[in-house]
């Protein structure tokens, strides 16, 4: 028996038409999921930290933490993509 992922309509994040990207992004910001929270996670915020600190509401934050927790390999191999981007071309990330 195969599992089907539930579709989720999300209030707070929308897809943006991208080279390669498919995650989602918050809307009204420059911002990605996966740049919200591991700006949130480095700096050791909560939730609501890390929505008052970018003036987010904190329901944008736990649908971020939803979306990651459904999409999980998805960010992972993008931001995995991006660190051979920057590499060849010249960034030192190590």
């Amino acid at each position: 028996m195969s599992e089907e992922k539930a579709e989720v309509t999300y209030r707070y994040l929308e897809a943006r038409p991208h080279p390669w990207r498919k995650q989602l992004c918050i809307k009204g910001r420059n911002l990605t999921v996966w740049q919200l929270l591991t700006s949130m996670w480095v700096n050791g915020e909560t939730p609501e930290e890390a929505a008052r600190n970018r003036g987010l509401p904190v329901e944008a934050v736990y649908e971020a933490l939803d979306y990651y927790k459904r999409h999980r390999d998805l960010l992972l191999q993008e931001a995995e993509e991006e660190r051979r981007w920057l590499i060849a071309r010249g960034w030192k990330l190590d």
